[in-house]
């Protein structure tokens, strides 16, 4: 396999929008009239939404092609190409996973930039299979099969290598332009399918592959009972191009389920036809109109609304002061400490998802659902990517050999083992996927991951599940958000300046849940 790790290439939903005309770039051969766009989808809104590009008489033989594109590998999408113009990534989204619905395994992910747009946006739903890791014990779910297998991962071994096991022996054959739509999936440039997810800070890492393991012991508590370590197999995902203002609608189809090709590739139309419809053949859910009020007054001060997960602020203070000891003695020059705040509300995820977009564009903006959460966030940050290059690796070189790029040393100290065993033992909350990273690994083999900075967590275990009535007309849940951000300690500097310096990294994000309450509720 040839392959590369970087650590400075934008996201691959990161790629900026031209500002120049696009359609002046492209080949007039491609150019369709209305007329022949296919009919087969009607809209039952208002407005019309997007007509499919590719029209009946291109693919009329697809069958023919997909046959041929399954004896090159038996992981074979089947996709459709759409106008985006009356398509939304957040509306995509809402038309996939229904409001209210926390618990449904989920994703969107975009890239926005103060003055330029991310290329790509990527929507999905409903993973066909997930792996939930927490501690050494292993959770794999099939939906397809509907199996639920629980193990015990060996210290030996990350949970990282579980996918990477159960991917042994498939292998995508990507049709060309001409086999299919004639519309080349951008495979090398967004995610369009595969592995997507979170994992925690010091899970995937230090607690199985380092030499100098951690004991899970040795863990601060975990007051929130959150999985180290979730990933889905996403086979239906959207990508939408920004810049061609169309949208890919695709399927992958494993041939292994199948005894036929035929069979497999029916069974696939028929899972495209219905991923199509729900963002096609419905009325467009609506959501929740309102003014965008930056400079807002929320219901209360924010910081009478936020506070420290630690024992009355001290046990910061103590900790930063140890520390400080440690870098005196020589034990280690830098530590990066982190302080856990938290936030009740009465704003859906979603619609402080909708915030954060206003109120921090960040190049890796995600809003994730997991099992046991939901995590939204603005990361400014990558953390590893992996795609193809002229160059050669080891032959057993992979893109899961992640731990590679971990744990990351701004975020730890230095050393780094040293550091991660301080910040077990100061911290008093378990960081989970603060300060670790999400993102996707594609069924190429590409990756990319960003890091968990500017983060926010909703747990949706029962405990938070308190219902209140809102002006008398509905009832809405009480949340509770939980951030975390890190300042360095080293020998010459000032505890008390790292924890304002916290408060400061946290103010987006609690400005976020406060335009989402002045908006919204």
């Amino acid at each position: 396999m040839v392959a590369a790790l970087t650590v400075s290439s934008p996201p691959p939903w990161k790629t900026l929008q031209s500002k120049t005309s696009v359609s002046s770039r492209r080949n007039a051969s491609t150019i369709m009239t209305f007329s022949a766009f296919s009919p087969s989808f009607k809209c039952l809104s208002a407005l019309s939404t997007p007509s499919i590009v590719s029209s009946s008489s291109i693919s009329f033989n697809e069958a023919v092609r997909f046959s041929e594109a399954s004896k090159n590998g038996n992981l074979v999408p089947l996709y459709h190409c759409i106008f985006s113009d009356q398509l939304t990534p957040v509306l995509a989204y809402r038309c996939l996973t229904r409001e209210g619905d926390w618990e449904s395994p989920s994703f969107l992910f975009e890239s926005i930039d103060q003055e330029l747009q991310g290329r790509y946006s990527v929507v999905g739903a409903r993973p066909t299979m997930e792996i939930v890791a927490k501690d050494n014990k292993v959770t794999i779910m099939d939906h397809e099969e509907g199996s639920r297998t629980e193990e015990e991962s060996s210290i030996e071994e990350d949970p990282m290598e579980i996918p990477k096991r159960i991917m042994r022996g498939w292998k995508w054959s990507r049709p060309s332009q001409s086999q299919l739509t004639g519309h080349d999936l951008p495979a090398d440039d967004a995610f369009c399918g595969g592995w997507l997810g979170y994992f925690s800070s010091g899970t995937a890492t230090e607690r199985y592959v380092l030499k100098k393991r951690l004991p899970f012991s040795c863990a601060p508590e975990d007051d929130r009972n959150l999985p180290d370590v979730h990933l889905g197999l996403y086979d239906d995902v959207i990508v939408f191009d920004h810049v061609e203002k169309k949208a890919y609608v695709i399927h992958w189809v494993r041939l292994d389920r199948y005894s036929t090709v035929e069979k497999a590739y029916n069974d696939g139309r028929k899972r495209l036809d219905i991923l199509l419809s729900r963002v096609q053949d419905i009325d467009p859910p609506r959501l929740a109109a309102g003014y965008v009020k930056l400079h807002t007054c929320p219901r209360g001060s924010s910081s009478s609304k936020m506070s420290s997960m630690t024992k009355e602020g001290q046990a910061c203070k103590r900790a930063a002061m140890q520390a400080k000891e440690h870098t005196l003695v020589g034990n280690i020059f830098h530590i990066a400490l982190s302080q856990h705040f938290q936030r009740r509300t009465l704003a859906d995820p979603f619609e402080v998802y909708r915030a954060l977009r206003v109120v921090n564009p960040s190049p890796y903006m995600a809003y994730l659902q997991a099992r046991g959460c939901v995590l939204i966030s603005s990361s400014p940050e990558i953390l590893t990517r992996v795609k193809k290059v002229n160059g050669e690796v080891l032959d057993h070189s992979t893109s899961w050999d992640l731990p590679a790029a971990l744990p990351v040393g701004t975020l730890t100290g230095a050393p780094k083992v040293k550091g991660r065993h301080l910040i077990d033992q100061l911290e008093v909350a378990k960081q989970l996927p603060y300060f670790g990273g999400f993102g996707g690994m594609s069924y190429n083999g590409t990756m990319d991951v960003a890091l968990a900075l500017g983060t926010i967590i909703f747990p949706t275990s029962p405990r938070y599940d308190t219902m209140y009535s809102y002006k008398g007309r509905d009832m809405r849940r009480e949340w509770v958000a939980h951030f975390r951000a890190g300042a360095g300690v080293v020998a010459e500097g000032e505890p008390n300046e790292g924890w304002r310096e916290c408060e400061n990294k946290v103010g987006a994000l609690v400005r976020a849940i406060d335009l989402a309450e002045s908006t919204f509720l």
